[in-house]
């Protein structure tokens, strides 16, 4: 008895430290505000392929018990659902069919997550939405509008109104049909200004979002109930920005930094490319073009999906994209977090900075080592100080502690001999002209 409860004991511990390293890697990343960071490439971590054929569209469905997720996959050349479980690589569940489908492309899918409810759209001569329940998959029921015409490729998007409604939106080439997500009710229709495909709602700022997929203008914005958004006298941003068809699109909502969505984060919508698809990232609040990320291989990419809570492998979630109509290929966010924050911490070092700033060290997690860069403006001598602390407060290393020129700095602090766990680097720094700088950023030794 006293071995099992030392190794109940043990779990917990391992467990709860786990879930301080998910929290920490989160607040590595604060509010989840991204610079302009260029161009950056990244391998895809894993590639799934599975038994649907003329793949089009992700969902995830976040379980209580995140190694129960699924993945969804539309399949327009055979009818069908993919289902993958976590940790989806050989993980293949059978697919859905259901009747409803009638050997029409299936194409469109989206999750409430709060009623655990899957959307699924469908194209013609069928051109109905029908719904299951999660995670069981019993049908439940399908709608549409009398006598609508969805074609060959209609999409959705999910919108949680202020009023507590819930409207669902379901794209027909150049017409959105709008319904009540809870009982199909048919409530309104629009004409967007351009040719679409794909949709993304905004529950925090009560927007739809819709790419032009025909003649790469750009991102549209509209409100709930298909009324142009305009935002400095327009409703569109991305312009100039993308080569080829706007595709699928994501909103990032960063849940592990802010449980409660407070408007900031980020947008992803893919640039269909066939020889190279590039992810265009755009700032939520501004509207602002940020970078553009590639995945190594991937090409002619239509849906795209994100699931930014923990996984056991993937401290900050997942971005899934869709692979030239066949395969699903996985990126941790940790990864690409990663690489957008060391593609801005190098600088010029021929420039003399502006401003004092603090960096995110690089890697982190580390093992044993990692590298701290900070910057110090313009000005005669600045006393500089930089300490790292443990979880208790107690100082653990002095990496500067003396007067500094003008300049970009990298210090590499080694932690061979510490234990695993979370500590905090804090730059201070006083010049002559009495400016005062105090950051603490967290880091994550993990061996």
């Amino acid at each position: 008895m006293k071995k099992f409860i030392e190794v109940r004991l043990a779990l917990l511990a391992l467990f709860v430290y786990i879930l301080t390293c998910n929290t920490a890697l989160a607040q590595s990343y604060p509010n989840c505000q991204l610079p302009q960071f260029g161009t950056i490439t990244v391998d895809s971590d894993i590639e799934v392929n599975g038994a649907g054929q003329n793949i089009d569209t992700i969902e995830f469905w976040k379980a209580p018990d995140s190694t129960e997720t699924l993945m969804f996959v539309t399949a327009k050349g055979n009818s069908l659902v993919e289902i993958w479980k976590y940790p989806f690589e050989g993980n293949e569940q059978t697919p859905l069919i259901h009747s409803t489908f009638s050997n029409d492309q299936v194409n469109g899918i989206v999750v409430d997550q709060e009623a655990d409810l899957l959307y699924i759209s469908i194209g013609s001569s069928s051109s109905t939405v029908s719904v299951f329940s999660l995670p069981e998959l019993n049908f439940i029921m399908n709608f549409s509008k009398d006598g609508a015409n969805y074609h060959s490729e209609p999409n959705l998007a999910l919108l949680n109104l202020n009023n507590g409604n819930k409207n669902l939106y379901v794209s027909a080439d150049f017409l959105v049909y709008i319904h009540n997500a809870e009982t199909g009710e048919f409530l309104n229709e629009f004409t967007p200004e351009r040719g679409l495909e794909t949709m993304a709602g905004d529950d925090f700022y009560q927007r739809i979002y819709i790419p032009d997929e025909n003649n790469h203008t750009g991102v549209y914005v509209y409100n709930p109930d298909g009324t142009p958004y305009t935002n400095n006298g327009s409703n569109q941003f991305g312009e100039n920005v993308f080569d080829a068809d706007a595709e699928g699109i994501i909103i990032y909502k960063c849940p592990l930094t802010n449980p409660v969505d407070n408007g900031e984060g980020f947008i992803v919508v893919s640039d269909q490319r066939s020889s190279q698809t590039e992810f265009e990232f755009f700032d939520r609040i501004t509207w602002e073009h940020l970078g553009t990320l590639k995945i190594t291989g991937v090409s002619n990419t239509d849906g795209i999906a994100s699931y930014p809570y923990p996984f056991p492998d993937y401290p900050l979630g997942v971005f899934a994209a869709l692979d030239d109509d066949h395969a699903v290929v996985i990126v941790g966010w940790d990864k690409i977090f990663e690489e957008i924050f060391t593609a801005t911490g190098v600088e010029d070092e021929s420039l003399t900075p502006e401003n004092i700033e603090l960096f995110q060290n690089y890697p982190n997690p580390f093992n044993p080592s990692t590298k701290i860069k900070f910057s110090i403006p313009i000005g005669t001598l600045n006393s500089v100080s930089l300490k790292v602390y443990d979880v208790l407060g107690n100082e653990v290393a002095t990496l500067v502690n003396k007067e500094l020129s003008a300049g970009n700095y990298e210090l590499e602090f080694d932690a061979s001999d510490l234990t695993s766990g979370i500590y905090f680097y804090k730059l201070k720094v006083g010049s002559p002209e009495g400016q005062a700088f105090n950051r603490t950023y967290k880091m994550v030794l993990l061996r």
